[in-house]
């Protein structure tokens, strides 16, 4: 029952993704409803089959939903507004995007420091969900890199970009002081001491995710190099001869309009 209800489901979501990179449509929106039908079953698995000790991951993705969609879809909205080529929204929606996006942000956090009725759980059977320990601390410790180093990045581009710059920057300050602040501060379910292993088990496997990307593109790159330098050289033509650029503007002439009047 498992591997039916819980395992099944994710196969099926991976399998939706893989199809999304076919070129046929009608393939891609079957990936999609196959998607759909795994995200359902996967969702209430933790329903299905609760005495799974994995059921938890499905009871944890069903609690954090609602902030992670307030974020995607405010991030969404901030990054297609404004005055770019490929805008979808009208610049006044900006502010609005950001505020959903900490509004997400937000209540994602209070997840971990309160404990109140209208919030969401993280337990699950009377103890702090375990794949809590593990999304928490992987999140903050990501988004506060990655949105750092994006900050770093665009400033370096050019000064008419600087208040996205600070923008992630502060962004990514925010949440490196609450993984600070999770790591001497107890949250209501959870120690310090706990959420420190956490995170040092969160920093190794961003960092072998990090390396792992390294290697492959280093591989990728020397595949290329490997291959290109096998690869015999170009053969160098000799120049036209007279006879055949006389044939040549011959073509010319009879395929481009107003040839007979010159």
């Amino acid at each position: 029952m498992v591997a039916l209800l819980l395992w099944a489901p994710l196969g099926l979501i991976f399998l939706s993704i893989g199809l999304q990179f076919r070129k046929d449509r009608s393939v891609q929106k079957i990936g999609k409803i196959i998607g759909g039908i795994g995200i359902l079953f996967f969702s209430i698995s933790f329903l299905t089959v609760p005495s799974s000790p994995s059921a938890a991951s499905s009871a944890l993705f069903v609690s954090i939903l609602p902030a992670l969609l307030l974020m995607l879809v405010g991030l969404y909205v901030a990054l297609f507004a404004g005055n770019i080529p490929v805008r979808r929204f009208s610049p006044g929606m900006r502010p609005v995007g950001l505020l959903m996006f900490v509004s997400g942000f937000a209540l994602l956090e209070s997840m971990h420091w309160n404990n109140t009725n209208w919030i969401p759980s993280i337990t699950w059977e009377g103890e702090t969900n375990r794949f809590w320990m593990i999304f928490r601390p992987t999140f903050l410790l990501a988004m506060s890199s990655f949105l750092l180093a994006g900050g770093y990045v665009v400033n370096l581009i050019g000064q008419r970009i600087s208040q996205t710059s600070r923008i992630l920057y502060l962004m990514g300050g925010s949440a490196f002081l609450l993984l600070i602040c999770s790591v001497l501060i107890d949250g209501y379910q959870t120690s310090a001491d706990e959420f420190h292993n956490s995170v040092l088990f969160a920093a190794s496997d961003l960092l072998g995710f990090i390396a792992g990307v390294g290697l492959t593109v280093l591989s990728f790159g020397l595949a290329i190099w490997q291959f290109e330098r096998k690869r015999p050289g170009l053969e160098r033509l000799s120049p036209p001869t007279q006879e055949q650029l006389s044939h040549a503007a011959e073509i010319i002439q009879q395929n481009i309009r107003g040839g007979e009047d010159e």
